[in-house]
C-alpha cells in the first residue's frame, strides 16, 4: 500500500498525442450530446443513465466533460459530486471511454483535462476511486502518477436501465490521489 504523498506532474513522453488523440477535443458535456454518448457507452451505461449524468451536470451536481472525435462522442469524465470528495482537491468519477477507442490516450487526454482544471483552481490534488477488481483502471491510473491513499472502502450508487428499473450498486473501491506540483 503506498501512502498518499506529495507527487509531480507527469507530462512526459507516455502522454504525447497519437493520430487517434490529435483530432480530439474535450469540452464541457451537453444534452446535444446524449444520444452520441450513449452509443460510446453501450451496452455497458444505458441511455437512461447518461441522461442522469447530463441533469446532474445541468443542475450543478457535477460537470461532465467529453471527449468528441469528429463530431462523435468517444468518452467522457465527470467532475465533482460530494462523496469522497477532499480538502482542497478535485474529485474525478465516472471516466468512460468507447471500447473501440481505448488504449489510445483518450481517458489520459480526459483525466489530463481534469487535473488542468484543478490546477486553474489553484487546488492541490486530484481524487477519484476506482473498483479494487479493475486492474486495467488502476494500471492507467498509477501510470499517470496517482497513488492508493488508505485502505479499500465501500461506494453505493444507483445503476439505471433503459427499461425504467433500476438498482443499487454497492463495490469496494480504492481512493487514488495525485498531488498537483
Amino acid at each position: 500500500m503506498i501512502h498518499c504523498g506529495r507527487l509531480q506532474r507527469d507530462r512526459n513522453m507516455r502522454n504525447k498525442p497519437n493520430a487517434t488523440t490529435s483530432a480530439i477535443e474535450i469540452r464541457t458535456a451537453t444534452d446535444h450530446d446524449l444520444e452520441s454518448l450513449a452509443e460510446a457507452h453501450a451496452p455497458g451505461i444505458s441511455a437512461a443513465q447518461i441522461k442522469r449524468r447530463l441533469e446532474e451536470s445541468s443542475n450543478g451536481f457535477r460537470t461532465m466533460l467529453v471527449a468528441v472525435k469528429e463530431g462523435r462522442a468517444v468518452g467522457s469524465v465527470s467532475i465533482g459530486g460530494g462523496r469522497f470528495q477532499r480538502k482542497n482537491s478535485l474529485r474525478l468519477f465516472a471516466l468512460d471511454v468507447d471500447p473501440e477507442f481505448r488504449r489510445n490516450g483518450i481517458g489520459t487526454m480526459l483525466i489530463n483535462a481534469v487535473e488542468a482544471i484543478a490546477f486553474n483552481r489553484d487546488l492541490n490534488e486530484v481524487n477519484l476511486e476506482v473498483e479494487t477488481d479493475n486492474k486495467d483502471a488502476t494500471r492507467l491510473y498509477r501510470r499517470l502518477g496517482y497513488r492508493i491513499c488508505g485502505n479499500p472502502v465501500m461506494d453505493r450508487w444507483t445503476l439505471l436501465q433503459d427499461n425504467g428499473s433500476s438498482k443499487t450498486i454497492e463495490v469496494p473501491v480504492f481512493v487514488m490521489v495525485k498531488r498537483l506540483g
